[in-house]
């Protein structure tokens, strides 16, 4: 069962985190096109790359956990408008990035950052830094649930929405839930999506291949 609570974490609980979402982002594409085949450096590479955004963001990020029996299954990392960067890494942690990625890695990171940062909007806005759930937990509306808490912290303080995705199976997920494709492209041969919804000027025409995806 879901627990009733959606939590902001505690330092154990932020720990948990960093593994569900090193998980949770194992597989999608542009992470398999840096890391390669082996799942198990996905993930070390993954916890590396997180550490920072799921552990040091308190205070700056809203973050929060959904648990299934007990057990951190899930959760959010979102930046309030005019909070950007979420973290700032500081030496150990690039460090140990650099150490667990590669310094290859690390550059095509960095490269993927800064091109999408051309499509961030101007608009103050929320940033959804992370939303994910464990592989095995998926289809039982757990990121219904988050995206839902998500909502309502947005309520406290209206501002659109804002968040980048590389797997067409997040961006149907969103596009379910009231969210817009304002930008496409290519990176590293890989599909990027930028994605909003509470914009102003928004319009309801899609593209064709956003229209192939909501189908």
């Amino acid at each position: 069962m879901i627990d009733e609570a959606i939590e902001d974490p505690d330092p154990r609980a932020r720990r948990a985190l960093l593994e569900v979402l090193a998980i949770a982002f194992r597989d999608n594409p542009m992470n398999m096109a840096i890391h390669g085949p082996r799942p198990s450096r996905r993930i070390r590479a993954n916890r590396a790359g997180l550490r920072a955004l799921v552990l040091d963001s308190a205070g700056r990020a809203e973050t929060r956990v959904i648990r299934y029996r007990g057990r951190v299954v899930g959760g959010f990392v979102a930046a309030p408008p005019g909070v950007f960067p979420i973290s700032n890494p500081n030496l150990s942690r690039q460090i140990g990035c650099y150490l667990r990625q590669g310094g290859r890695a690390m550059e095509r990171w960095r490269s993927v950052a800064n091109q999408m940062g051309e499509y961030r909007p101007i608009e103050n806005h929320w940033y959804l830094g992370v939303l994910g759930v464990l592989p095995e937990f998926r289809g039982r509306g757990l990121g219904g649930h988050l995206l839902d808490a998500f909502g309502e912290l947005v309520a406290e303080d209206p501002y659109p929405i804002y968040l980048e995705s590389d797997r067409a199976a997040s961006v149907r997920f969103y596009l379910g839930r009231g969210f817009m494709v304002r930008e496409e492209t290519t990176l590293d041969g890989v599909g990027c999506w930028c994605i909003g919804r509470g914009f102003s000027g928004e319009s309801a025409d899609l593209c064709d291949s956003v229209r192939e995806l909501a189908t």
